[in-house]
């Protein structure tokens, strides 16, 4: 959360619940938007100085306004930097496939039959994402970010989640039709 939170920083200043609501509407397949999750995140990198909080008013609300320091931008290029690690990536609903042989024949059809009905709600959702994805990029941008190259791999992002969703349609659907040609 912590890096994700420096990296929305690094792209604009933000409120808290602006940090959540971006989170919410475009990450939450990738991490929790709980306003628990991001505040104690801020909390943390604020204490360490990797951001700092700034008080600004609205009309009569106050707003607290986090943006990213010059340490925080260190350690998030160090961290942008490093290789992917395959090793991090981990599916443990696949535990649950893997136990799927003890579960009644009914009761395994069913459960891949929900799995895919997830599956078709998580597609939406990404695709949806890309949708509000492209109309961001024909608004208007705050200047000082190479906005081409940071939408060309958000859009990487989007279309992988995109093409990892229809994989597992295609990969449960082909074992639903296995399990129901057994029946």
């Amino acid at each position: 959360m912590e890096y994700l939170i420096l990296g929305l920083l690094t792209l604009s200043p933000m409120t808290g619940y602006e940090l959540q609501q971006f989170i919410k509407n475009n990450l939450s397949l990738i991490c929790s938007h709980s306003a628990g999750s991001v505040q104690t995140a801020l909390i943390k990198l604020t204490k360490e100085g990797k951001i700092r909080a700034d008080m600004t008013m609205e009309g009569r609300r106050r707003k607290k306004i986090f943006s990213i320091t010059q340490e925080g931008q260190a350690v998030f290029s160090e961290w942008a930097a490093q290789p992917m690690r395959a090793d991090k990536v981990k599916n443990m609903e696949l535990s649950h496939l893997f136990f799927l042989g003890l579960a009644k024949p009914e009761e395994r059809i069913e459960a891949i039959r929900d799995y895919l009905r997830q599956m078709e709600n998580t597609k939406a959702i990404l695709c949806a994402i890309r949708e509000r994805f492209a109309q961001i990029q024909q608004g208007t941008l705050p200047p000082g970010q190479n906005w081409e190259e940071i939408f060309r791999f958000q859009g990487y992002t989007i279309e992988y989640g995109i093409a990892a969703a229809q994989f597992e349609l295609d990969w449960y659907n082909r074992l639903l039709c296995e399990l129901e040609e057994q029946q």
